[in-house]
C-alpha cells in the first residue's frame, strides 16, 4: 500500500465473524510481521487483523530517507485511507504503540481502542543516545552481522540466544543495512518524548509493560497510564521488548481482556 514512507506490506487475515471489527498490528523496531504469527490465530476469532511489515521492513520498501514517529503515524493512517476504513483496534509493540499514540492523539477519530505494548513515552536517555548512536553506526557500515545481532537479541528478547532468536535474526536480515540503519536513526534515536500526546488521546488505551525491560518498568508504565483520559495497564512476564514473539499467549490474553471491557466484541 502506497504511503509517503514508500509502499508497506499489510497481511490481511480474516476473522470467522463476517462482522468482526478491524484491528491492526505494527511491530517493534529490528522485527517484522513475523513476529506476530503466533498472537494472529488468538485474535482472529475476534477480529479481522491488518497486519503491518513497518517502513523498511519484512516485505515493505527499504526507507530511503530519515523519517519520524509522527510519519509512521501517517503511514498507517494511509493504510486506513487505502482501504477505506474510518478506524480500526491498534495494537503495537513498541515502535507499533509509538506510532499509535500519535496518531491517536493527533486524528483521533481513528482509532477505536489503542493497546501499546512496550513503548516508553519518555525519549531516550543520554546512554542510550550514545549506544544508538554507536549501533547506527556499526550497523551503516558493517549491516547485521552476528556480534550486531548478538546485541540487539539482549536488548529485545530475555532470552537472547532462546528459541526465538531466529525470527529477529530472520527479519534483521532481509533489510538493507543502509535501510536498517535509517530506520534506527528515525524511528529510534529521532525518537522524541510523547507526554504531550497521553492527554489528547481519547480512545480506550492499554498500556502493557513487560518484567525484564529495565528502561520501561511496570511502575513507570502505569504511572503514564494514569495520565491517560480512559487508560488501562497490564503486565506481561517472561518477556523483554518482543512480547508477541516470546510470550503469545499472555498477549493475546491481554489483548482479548481489554477488547471485552472496552470494546465489548471479544471475550
Amino acid at each position: 500500500m502506497p504511503t509517503r514512507l514508500g509502499v508497506l506490506a499489510v497481511h490481511e487475515h480474516a476473522s470467522p465473524d463476517p462482522s468482526a471489527p478491524v484491528a491492526l498490528l505494527w511491530h517493534s523496531m529490528f522485527a517484522d510481521s513475523s513476529s506476530w504469527a503466533e498472537v494472529v490465530p488468538l485474535l482472529t476469532p475476534h477480529r479481522r487483523l491488518l497486519v503491518v511489515d513497518g517502513p523498511g521492513y519484512g516485505e515493505s520498501a527499504p526507507l530511503t530517507r530519515v523519517s519520524s514517529i509522527g510519519e509512521s503515524a501517517e503511514a498507517g493512517e494511509a493504510v486506513l485511507d487505502h482501504l477505506g476504513l474510518d478506524s480500526v483496534d491498534w495494537v503495537g509493540n513498541a515502535w507499533g504503540g509509538h506510532a499509535g499514540m500519535h496518531l491517536a492523539a493527533t486524528s483521533p477519530e481513528r482509532i477505536r481502542t489503542l493497546v501499546t505494548i512496550s513503548s516508553p513515552v519518555n525519549a531516550l536517555s543520554r546512554s542510550q543516545l550514545r549506544q544508538v548512536r554507536l549501533l547506527t553506526g556499526l550497523v551503516a557500515a558493517l549491516g547485521p552481522v552476528r556480534p550486531i545481532r548478538d546485541i540487539i537479541a539482549k536488548v529485545q528478547l530475555v532470552q537472547p540466544r532462546g528459541p526465538h532468536r531466529p525470527v529477529l535474526d530472520a527479519a534483521l536480515r532481509r533489510p538493507s543495512r543502509r535501510s536498517v540503519a535509517t530506520t534506527v536513526r528515525s524511528f529510534i534515536l529521532h525518537r522524541t518524548d510523547l507526554s504531550w500526546a497521553l492527554p489528547q488521546i481519547a480512545a480506550p488505551t492499554l498500556v502493557v509493560a513487560t518484567e525484564d525491560r529495565y528502561d520501561w518498568t511496570p511502575e513507570r508504565a502505569q504511572a503514564y497510564a494514569r495520565e491517560l483520559p480512559d487508560g488501562a495497564f497490564a503486565t506481561i512476564a517472561g518477556t523483554n521488548i518482543v512480547a508477541p514473539l516470546e510470550q503469545p499467549e499472555a498477549t493475546a490474553a491481554v489483548v482479548r481482556t481489554f477488547w471485552a471491557e472496552r470494546a465489548g466484541n471479544a471475550t
